[in-house]
């Protein structure tokens, strides 16, 4: 798994943009952005704001990196398809997934037996 200072470096490279030039209009001294890219400092939610700002990427992406866009997505995903649904037909959906999820680790324990 990457680091915040690796998907920093990775979002700022994209846009061609230097140290300097991301120090600049994130108000930050060019050292610090060196540090974070380095992993030796963490930046601060507020700079991860304005950074992502800046880079044209959201805040998550440099938080965490690929696996919340994944999440996202999935969660738009359900979301849509919930989309018009009665709560009734909401909660058997629930259940059938929970029931699957289970089912799913009763298998892997039987196979870890």
């Amino acid at each position: 798994m990457s680091s915040i200072g690796s998907r920093i470096k990775n979002a700022r490279k994209r846009v061609s943009m230097t140290q300097r030039q991301l120090a600049g209009k994130a108000f930050v001294s060019e050292s610090y952005i060196a540090m974070i890219e380095l992993n030796k400092r963490n930046p601060s939610t507020d700079v991860v704001i304005k950074i992502a700002d800046i880079l044209g990427v959201s805040p998550d992406k440099l938080l965490i990196g690929e696996q919340q866009d994944r999440n996202v997505e999935l969660y738009d995903e359900w979301k849509a398809l919930m989309n018009g649904r009665t709560p009734a037909e909401i909660e058997n959906a629930n259940r059938l997934v929970r029931q699957f999820f289970s089912s799913l680790d009763d298998l892997k324990e039987h196979e870890r037996a």
